[in-house]
């Protein structure tokens, strides 16, 4: 005997309804692991411009020190120069008799990262 037309129609949606849940899976996955990768990325490129900001804050900090050691004042500010593609800007510099700071904002390509520090005279 043969099984009617609605047993070969059962199997076909059937069929359909896996294949449409395995695409589903599918694309599930993949958006996942897209997500994943851009903020992996998005972390390297935050973590690197932070390490030229902090590069160029601890430079700016030993230059003052250095020059308070020798003449007893502080520098005048100069800009940061750029760091390969990071681009660095000097945001603040304060300073007192005791004590001078600058901040530094770093960018690279789409990352911010600020640094500050600060460097004191002893008494």
């Amino acid at each position: 005997m043969r099984r009617g037309g609605a047993d070969r129609g059962f199997v076909l949606v059937t069929v359909l309804l896996l294949t449409l849940a395995t695409w589903a899976l599918l694309a599930g996955i993949l958006t996942t692991a897209y997500l994943h990768y851009r903020l992996a990325l998005g972390a390297e490129r935050g973590a690197v411009a932070g390490a030229a900001a902090e590069g160029a804050v601890s430079a700016l900090l030993v230059a003052a020190g250095e020059t308070h050691a020798h003449d007893g004042t502080w520098p005048v500010p100069a800009a940061p120069e750029d760091h390969g593609g990071c681009e660095l800007e000097l945001v603040e510099v304060a300073q007192a008799e005791g004590w001078y700071r600058v901040r530094v904002r770093a960018g690279f390509e789409g990352a911010l990262a600020w640094r500050e520090g600060t460097v004191h005279v002893p008494p």
